[in-house]
């Protein structure tokens, strides 16, 4: 088998959707009120807190002392407490499932970075991944004929199906006829191009 050159355009993907989705609400505890305390030497330091998911709170202010800016910080426990409610989605995802298409390289040419790819054959290459589990069991089909190759060389046009199912029991499936090109394709920089003519 010759080198494959994939072109993002030549795919069909389905599947990595949501589904069997729950939502679980917890009460999550705040504070707030007006916080106040005093520096190790001295100063007084107030500041109104709306919300804090921690009770203890420590307050930073600049003040303006004897000609000059100075930091200051004390901490203090906030007077006053209350419950919000928080919302959580928990799913679970289809698997992925893409058959990708693949012109079969014939030969390149560095003097015009051309790319020639062979008319008459394409390559269809089944792939499949599932973000939060495995896949159980992978199914692949060429005009209705199971197989079990990773990729196939397809020379006229034909019908290609991806059945995939993960650990959850979760199933996706795609298909898409595939058509290998009727005359040789060519590429230049990775766009393609008309074979014929002077470059």
């Amino acid at each position: 088998m010759s080198l494959l050159f994939a072109l993002p355009f030549l795919a069909s993907a389905a599947g990595d959707k949501k589904v069997k989705c729950e939502t679980t609400t917890n009460q999550l505890e705040y504070y707030y009120g007006l916080a106040s305390c005093s520096t190790f030497d001295g100063h007084f330091l107030s500041e109104y807190v709306s919300k804090s998911y921690s009770q203890w709170y420590t307050i930073i202010q600049d003040k303006y002392d004897n000609g000059s800016w100075k930091n200051y910080r004390c901490s203090s426990n906030l007077p006053n407490s209350a419950y919000e409610t928080i919302s959580n989605e928990s799913c679970q995802y289809t698997p992925k499932a893409s058959i990708n298409r693949h012109y079969v390289e014939e030969s390149y040419d560095s003097r015009t970075d051309t790319t020639y790819y062979a008319a008459g054959v394409i390559v269809a290459q089944f792939t499949f991944s599932d973000r939060d589990g495995e896949i159980q069991k992978v199914e692949k089909w060429v005009n209705g004929q199971s197989t079990t190759k990773s990729h196939v060389d397809i020379t006229s046009a034909s019908e290609v199906k991806l059945k995939v199912t993960d650990n959850d029991g979760n199933v996706t499936e795609t298909s898409t006829t595939v058509y290998p090109p009727m005359m040789q394709t060519c590429s230049r920089g990775g766009q393609l191009i008309l074979c014929e003519g002077n470059f």
